[in-house]
C-alpha cells in the first residue's frame, strides 16, 4: 500500500503543479495583451485560452499556449488577436487589420 499511496500523492502533486503553472501562464498572457493594447492605443476587452501543446523551440522546452484576446480600436468595433506563449515567455502576437480612430 505504501507504493500506491506514494503514486497517488505524486499524481495529485503533479496535477496541482500543472494547474498552478497554467494559471501563471494565463496571468502572464493577460499582462502581455494589456501591454500590447496600451502600446498601440487600443482598448483591451478580454482574453481566453485557445489551445496548448508541449513544444520545443530552440533550446527551450515547455508548454506552448495560444490565447485569443479581444480589443477595440475605436470603442465600437471588436477585433480578436492571438498571443502565443512558451511557458511564461512571449513568442508571438498576431492581430488582424483594424480601423484606426479618426
Amino acid at each position: 500500500m505504501q507504493l500506491a499511496d506514494a503514486l497517488i500523492l505524486i499524481s495529485i502533486s503533479f496535477c496541482a503543479w500543472l494547474f498552478w503553472q497554467g494559471r501563471r501562464q494565463a496571468e502572464q498572457a493577460k499582462r502581455y495583451a494589456e501591454r500590447y493594447c496600451q502600446q498601440h492605443d487600443l482598448q483591451f476587452l478580454d482574453i481566453a485560452w485557445s489551445h496548448g501543446r508541449p513544444a520545443k523551440r530552440g533550446r527551450h522546452i515547455g508548454w506552448l499556449s495560444h490565447y485569443s484576446f479581444a480589443f477595440s480600436s475605436d470603442g465600437e468595433s471588436r477585433y480578436e488577436g492571438t498571443i502565443t506563449l512558451l511557458n511564461l515567455r512571449l513568442e508571438d502576437v498576431i492581430t488582424p487589420p483594424y480601423r484606426l480612430p479618426t
